[in-house]
């Protein structure tokens, strides 16, 4: 018998991950991206897979992204309606476009003329058109000036991963001719518009947009009506709360979607909702559910870009939803009642699905579990689900992995808190080992049973992890979410810090060495938590937040969605709370030995965050490291350059062998070129 390995940052590389299965409107096929790395390129190449739904073995490539010089990632593949074609988004001639290829075989062709930003996109009913979303092309002027120059007019001018955005440049709805014909701009407004889907007649298009230019502050898109015969529109919802991914039901009577009605929250459960196509009263077939539809667990390792949303089947008498419950995200087929099932025999997190709509539906789901980052799965005319990938077992097969051991701990104010912990690969009885507490983002992620690569490449140096869903995660109510609100590092940090005692009770945790780390939100919190506290020995800050007040006006989303996680707290007036609520006006506390990382185009989290905290702990004599990544964003560690994503992975290793063990990543050391 082979002996198991332990995992290693590299094997990040070694991993093969599936995503957007979309069934054939007669149910009996599936395409799916399967994506890899491709170090060549510090990349990633994607190309498209097909099988047969009645045959597990038929899987098979259907595109073969050409080699070079180039990243190829063929993607977001959509059906054409009579079955025989695939039409996708593909960047293997050097820009994004829209190609098409035949089921039968064959090469790849191009649709239309336009390149650029493109996603979304949906064919016409008869299939003789393409919708999709884009920017429009950059005007070149005659005369163009010399100067390196940016300006813009609007508060929203900037976006993490897209960058700073021209006041004339924005997400627009556009139509093709799917056999190579011209292509046509249908929408021409300031805000970005997003996610068409036609009426089974072919004479509308949905979308989504916040047109109303007043509402500056805020982002709540509406749901909108284009008619495709004179291009006028018409707005369906009230701007009550934002709507996202409608989808027309099969005879075109009513328009299904997820959304809530409680304005610009942040902690409201998202719901799936129904309306007439042209406006009118909707309500919600998720209402029972004190729970938000979609999928909010956080992972490392997945790219799975399907659109999630409502799908209906069965002739539109009942759709299909995925839900977050806890550290699950759970597939649910709902009738028109509002009556649920839970689709059985899946891993318990549905990343991805869809179905054919009419007769007997054939569903396709991605589904991971802690021992996998997803694969596709199939369920034919109500049968119970098949798997049908297996990309990555054999690598699973040869790594020992630490399985997930679901804990709780309740806060002083009794709140309960549900986490899970991982022992040190190779434990021994009677040892003691140090534990690493990782606290995910958002604060409205989750926690789950997703494959965690990194919480696994701990737990194989040697370390206990911990990770939890605090107040403000989703999967555990509207009031668990709103927990947080007005109250970042209070309630949270004190369910943190007694999940860290609970699990300190166990006798192989050694509680004189404990790490913190996270990212984003959880950056925050262990910057939080070291200047609160002395209990941790090492700390690693990944895309941290340092000044909640700098934050606000040099973050994206700050001006807007921190004031909302402040209680609306605005600058001028609650200066001294936003301020309160910083790690950096407590500082002088820190005695943890922090790691800084960061990404120098991250605009959710700016750069400017990581250097305040930098300088503040170097000025007052705190043990601390800063790493930086050019040309890397706020997804580092998701989507990042292969060999970025390794790096950052060694540094974090090292800094807490070297804090909590006495021990060195000697690999780690060398790649860096440290003495």
């Amino acid at each position: 018998m082979n002996q198991k390995r332990k995992i290693v940052p590299e094997d990040l590389w070694k991993l093969r991950f599936v995503g957007d299965p979309q069934v054939s409107p007669d149910g009996h096929r599936v395409v799916f991206v399967v994506t890899e790395t491709d170090l060549e390129n510090n990349g990633y190449r994607s190309e498209l897979w097909m099988a047969e739904t009645d045959d597990p073995e038929s899987v098979r490539p259907l595109t073969r992204a050409p080699e070079g010089d180039l990243a190829v990632r063929d993607g977001s593949p959509r059906w054409s309606p009579d079955g025989k074609k695939v039409a996708f988004v593909s960047n293997r001639d050097g820009e994004h476009r829209i190609y098409c290829i035949s089921v039968g075989g064959g090469e790849a062709r191009p649709v239309g003329d336009f390149k650029g930003s493109i996603s979304a996109i949906e064919w016409s009913p008869d299939g003789e058109k393409i919708a999709f979303v884009a920017e429009p092309p950059e005007e070149h002027e005659e005369e163009e000036s010399k100067a390196d120059v940016y300006s813009t007019r609007r508060l929203r001018h900037k976006f993490n991963g897209r960058g700073f955005m021209d006041d004339s440049r924005r997400n627009q709805v556009w139509v093709t001719d799917a056999g190579g014909g011209e292509t046509q701009q249908l929408t021409d407004h300031m805000n970005d518009h997003g996610e068409p889907n036609w009426s089974p007649d072919g004479e509308r298009l949905l979308f989504t947009a916040d047109r109303r230019c007043e509402r500056k502050m805020y982002y709540v898109p509406d749901l909108y009506s284009l008619k495709i015969a004179d291009g006028s529109i018409r707005r369906i919802t009230e701007g009550t709360g934002p709507v996202a991914l409608p989808r027309f039901s099969p005879a075109g009577d009513i328009v299904a979607f997820f959304g809530h009605d409680e304005g610009d929250s942040i902690t409201a459960n998202q719901q799936l909702c129904l309306i007439p196509p042209l406006g009118g009263d909707y309500r919600s077939l998720t209402a029972g559910f004190d729970r938000s539809v979609g999928n909010s667990i956080t992972a490392d390792a997945r790219f799975d870009d399907g659109p999630g949303g409502p799908v209906w089947c069965r002739d539109g008498e009942s759709l299909l939803f995925n839900l977050t419950d806890g550290g699950e995200c759970v597939l649910y087929e709902v009738d028109l009642e509002g009556d649920t099932c839970i689709v059985k025999g899946l891993p318990p997190v549905v990343t991805s699905y869809s179905a054919n709509s009419t007769g007997q539906p054939t569903i396709a789901v991605v589904a991971a579990d802690y021992d996998s980052p997803g694969d596709v799965w199939i369920a034919r005319d109500g049968g119970q689900p098949v798997k049908f990938t297996g990309f990555n077992e054999e690598f699973f097969s040869g790594v020992e992995l630490a399985r997930p051991e679901r804990v709780t701990s309740s806060s002083p104010d009794g709140r309960e808190t549900e986490g899970w912990l991982l022992r040190p690969i190779g434990h021994s009885s009677g040892e003691k080992y140090p534990l690493v507490l990782e606290i995910h983002g958002g604060p409205a992620g989750t926690s789950g049973w997703a494959f965690f690569h990194q919480y696994q490449l701990l737990a194989a140096a040697g370390f206990g992890v911990l990770y939890t869903n605090p107040r403000g995660s989703k999967g555990y109510g509207q009031q668990h979410a709103a927990g947080v609100i007005g109250d970042w590092g209070g309630g949270d940090y004190h369910d943190l810090m007694a999940a860290v005692e609970a699990a300190c009770d166990r006798d192989w945790v050694d509680e004189a060495r404990l790490g913190v780390t996270g990212g984003s939100y959880g950056g925050y919190m262990t910057n939080w938590i070291v200047s609160q506290t002395t209990r941790f020995t090492a700390a690693v800050t990944f895309r941290s937040i340092s000044n909640l007040y700098t934050k606000y006006g040099c973050s994206d989303i700050g001006f807007y969605s921190n004031r909302r996680g402040m209680g609306g707290a605005e600058l001028w007036e609650e200066e001294d709370f936003i301020m309160s609520r910083s790690p950096i006006r407590y500082a002088p506390n820190v005695e943890t030995p922090t790691l800084i990382v960061h990404a120098e185009d991250d605009l959710r989290c700016p750069m400017e965050q990581a250097e305040q905290w930098f300088v503040a702990l170097k000025r007052l004599g705190v043990e601390c490291e800063f790493v930086r990544y050019d040309g890397e964003h706020h997804d580092l560690s998701r989507s990042g350059k292969p060999y970025n994503r390794v790096d950052r992975l060694h540094r974090m290793l090292d800094w807490f062998k070297r804090h909590l063990t006495e021990e060195e990543d000697n690999s780690s050391r060398e790649q860096q070129g440290v003495d």
